[in-house]
Order: C-alpha cells, then structure tokens, then sequence
C-alpha cells in the first residue's frame, strides 16, 4: 500500500498572470512586468483624475455656498 507522492519544485506565481515559475522576482517575463506596470500607471492616473475632480468639485460648493 505504497503511495507515490509527487512532489511540486519550489515556485512562485507570477503577480501579473499568475503562471507558476521558478525564477526570482515577482513576475515570469520581463513581458508580464512591462504589462503590469503599464496596468498600475493606468489605475493610478484614473484615480488622481477622480481625486481632482473631487476636490474641484468641493471647491466649486462651497464658492457656491459663500456666494
């Protein structure tokens, strides 16, 4: 009643696909890392438009307000 155990090498998964590598860092290709990085800078520029937009907007209340 021998079980055989297969065995998985040490990996990581990669930040931006999530494929399984066994290099250093967080992503799998130099590909998947230009990606990723792309995707943030895209997250983070929407998110200051809404920031400003939001605080033009507070802006544009209370001048309303005090008018």
């Amino acid at each position: 009643m021998s079980e055989q155990v297969e065995r998985i090498p040490q990996h990581r998964h990669c930040a931006n696909c999530g494929k399984a590598f066994t290099g250093g860092g967080m992503y799998c290709s130099a590909g998947c890392e230009k990606g990723r990085t792309e995707e943030l800078r895209t997250k983070k520029n929407k998110l200051v438009i809404v920031w400003v937009g939001a605080v033009i907007l507070m802006m544009v209340g209370i001048w309303l307000m005090l008018k």
